[in-house]
């Protein structure tokens, strides 16, 4: 399993091979090969066959390989599972996941998989689409189910039309489940990412969704198009300010550990232990770039 800064994941289409290709340039921290939705039922063998064929050729260097397959209680999505499997990708993705049974079945069918094709048991890993009211209210225990799970990952689209809301600007429809994702997520000490902006023209909305979901406490965001990867990335990004913050904080804590004190403060603010951990945390994802 590749455990790698996920500040953006990026959506291309399987059905591309020059889009395939072109993603290997782009400063995406995670691809996601898709497979799923945005591939015509008619195309799906084709797609598959196209993404197979690009994953045996094209070096995608650090990013995460991330394939999106198919709902697993379809003979297409078996069938994706059965022929990526054996080229390795880092993780896979399972859309529309709504318990932690669809997990666990995940789980069993690719253990099979990388028995079958020696592969090192338990080296690919999961990623749960969150995409329904039904998934949103089960998300700690699809988070949970398999020691696979790497992150959730929000599908407001689907989400919104299976609650019927009409989610505006600031998201506030949508913020409930924004925040379910992230608890989920942390309770099961695995990351979570937020959907991305379908406004690929509108840079202002990228910000600010981008920052609203830092601010919420998500490790990163989707995007649909190379040009927003930029405005991802600087939002999920590791600032000069915080690592300064960190060092600092650490510097603190352990002067004031040395006169046998768990306390102190920076700037007026009593520091403790969730501090240091916060700090530590900064300083790991500045150093895992």
């Amino acid at each position: 399993m590749k455990a790698s800064v996920r500040r953006s994941m990026l959506y291309v289409p399987g059905d591309s091979e020059k889009m395939i290709r072109r993603s290997a340039t782009v400063p995406s921290d995670v691809l996601l090969l898709n497979l799923e939705d945005g591939i015509s039922a008619s195309r799906k063998n084709e797609a598959r066959n196209i993404l197979v064929n690009a994953m045996k050729e094209v070096r995608f260097g650090a990013r995460e390989i991330v394939v999106r397959i198919n709902p697993l209680d379809t003979e297409t999505g078996l069938r994706d599972l059965s022929q990526i499997i054996p080229l390795r990708p880092d993780a896979v993705c399972l859309p529309k996941i709504e318990s932690a049974a669809q997990i666990a079945a995940a789980d069993q069918a690719i253990r099979e998989l990388e028995i079958r094709h020696r592969a090192p048991e338990g080296s690919i890993a999961l990623h749960a689409m969150i995409e329904s009211a039904s998934g949103v209210l089960h998300a700690a225990e699809i988070a949970s189910a398999s020691h696979r799970m790497a992150s959730l990952i929000f599908g407001s689209a689907d989400f919104s039309g299976d609650v019927r809301c009409r989610p505006g600007g600031d998201r506030a429809e949508i913020a409930l489940a924004l925040q379910m994702i992230v608890l989920s997520a942390r309770s099961a000490g695995i990351e979570a990412i937020d959907a991305p902006c379908f406004d690929i023209r509108d840079p202002d909305l990228l910000q600010q969704e981008s920052l609203q979901a830092r601010r919420l406490g998500f490790d990163g965001k989707s995007a649909l198009h190379p040009d927003q990867l930029e405005i991802i990335n600087r939002a999920f990004e590791t600032t000069p300010e915080e690592i300064a913050w960190a060092e600092r904080v650490l510097a603190e804590l352990d002067e004031a550990e040395t006169r046998g004190k768990a306390l102190t403060t920076v700037d007026g603010k009593l520091l403790d232990n969730p501090h240091r951990a916060a700090a530590e945390r900064i300083l790991k994802r500045r150093t895992a770039r």
